[in-house]
C-alpha cells in the first residue's frame, strides 16, 4: 500500500522498484525524454503499476502526478548512466542504443548540455545532500524514532547536507556553501525574531524556513525539503487519476491565517449558542412567572365595597337642617 510522502511516496524501494519495471518494459523507442513519450506509451507505463502498486483512492490525482514526474527524473537519469558508461544496458534494445548515440553527438545536444551546466553553476547553487537513495522525509522519520520527538527543519537538513565524519570532533563539512549558509540564517533569524518564550515546533520551523529564509518555493519546490516538498502542480495527461487541471495547494501564511479564522469563528459560534440558551432559559422563566401570576388571579376571592348610603343620608340631612332659634 503506497503512503504519500510529501511530494514522493513511501515505501521507497518497492515503488521504485515498480515503476523502473514499467517503465524500461515499454521503452521501445528512442526518446530522448520523457516528454517524447506518447500519452498512450505513458498510460500503458502507468496502468501496469498500478497491477503491482496500491493506494487509497483518495490519492489517486497525487500519486498520478508522482508517477509521471518520478518517471521523467528517473528515466533521465538512467539515460544519462547510458552516455556516461558507454555501454549498451540489459534493458535497452541494441537499435535504441545506437540512434541514441547518434542524437548525443549532434550540436542541438552539446547546446542542451551546455544550458544545463550553466544552471548547475549558477551563484543559487545546485541542491546537493547525502540522502543516496532515502528521501528526506524517510530520514525524518528515521530521526524521529532515535531523537523520540519529531525534528525541527534546520535538524533534518543538517543531518541530510552535511558530511558523514570519521570521528564525532571532526567539524561539520557542508556538501555545498550554500547549504552552511543557508542553515546560518536560519539560526540568525530564529534568535533576532523569535521570542525566547515561543517554543520552536517543528510546523513553525518549517514555515520559517520556507518563507523567511529560503524565500519561498520554485516551481512548487523549496529547497532542503526535498521529498517532503508539497505537490503544487497537480496536473497529468494519465486516465483515471483525477482532473488534469492545476490545483495550487496554499501556501504556509494562507493555512495558518485560515486556522486562526476557523477558532475565532469556532470560539464565536460557541458564544453566540451560549447566549441563545441562556436568552431562552430567560424566556422560559419570564413565561412561567407570567403563567402563575395569571393564575393567582383567577383564583381570587371576591369582596364587595362597603355601603356607604349612611354618610351619604347624614351629608344630606346636614345640608336640610335650618336653625330656628330666633
Amino acid at each position: 500500500m503506497i503512503e504519500l510522502d510529501g511530494s514522493s511516496w513511501h515505501p521507497t524501494k518497492d515503488t521504485a522498484r515498480a515503476l523502473k519495471e514499467c517503465v524500461r518494459k515499454l521503452y521501445t523507442q528512442a526518446y530522448h525524454s520523457w516528454s517524447e513519450i506518447p500519452n498512450s506509451i505513458c498510460q500503458a507505463m502507468f496502468n501496469n503499476f498500478k497491477t503491482m502498486c496500491t493506494w487509497e483512492s483518495r490519492y489517486n490525482l497525487v500519486i498520478g502526478t508522482t508517477f509521471e514526474r518520478k518517471a521523467s527524473t528517473r528515466l533521465s537519469n538512467w539515460l544519462k548512466s547510458v552516455r556516461d558508461s558507454g555501454e549498451l544496458p540489459g534493458w535497452m534494445l541494441p537499435h535504441i542504443f545506437a540512434e541514441l548515440g547518434q542524437y548525443w553527438k549532434t550540436d542541438k545536444f552539446k547546446a542542451i548540455l551546455y544550458q544545463a551546466k550553466m544552471a548547475r553553476g549558477s551563484l543559487k547553487g545546485g541542491s546537493l545532500h547525502t540522502g543516496g537513495a532515502k528521501t528526506v522525509g524517510t530520514i525524518a522519520r528515521e530521526m524521529e524514532k532515535e531523537l523520540g520527538h519529531t525534528p525541527i527543519e534546520p535538524e533534518v537538513f543538517k543531518k541530510t547536507h552535511v558530511r558523514k565524519k570519521e570521528n564525532k570532533s571532526d567539524p561539520d563539512v557542508w556538501v555545498e556553501e550554500r547549504a552552511e549558509r543557508t542553515f546560518n540564517d536560519f539560526h540568525k533569524y530564529v534568535a533576532e525574531n523569535l521570542d525566547s518564550s515561543v517554543q520552536l515546533t517543528p510546523e513553525l520551523s518549517t514555515q520559517i524556513w520556507k518563507e523567511k529564509v529560503v524565500g519561498g518555493t520554485h516551481k512548487g519546490r523549496c529547497y532542503g525539503l526535498g521529498s517532503r516538498n508539497d505537490v503544487r502542480h497537480l496536473q497529468s495527461g494519465l486516465e483515471g487519476i483525477g482532473s488534469s487541471r492545476q490545483a495550487e495547494a496554499l501556501d504556509g501564511v494562507q493555512i495558518v491565517a485560515m486556522s486562526d479564522q476557523i477558532t475565532k469563528l469556532t470560539a464565536a459560534l460557541a458564544e453566540s449558542e451560549r447566549k441563545r440558551v441562556a436568552e431562552q432559559q430567560s424566556m422560559s422563566e419570564t413565561v412561567q412567572q407570567i403563567k402563575e401570576q395569571v393564575m393567582n388571579l383567577a383564583y381570587r376571592p371576591t369582596t364587595l365595597a362597603p355601603d356607604d348610603t349612611d354618610d351619604t343620608d347624614d351629608e344630606s340631612d346636614e345640608d336640610d337642617y335650618v336653625d330656628l332659634t330666633p
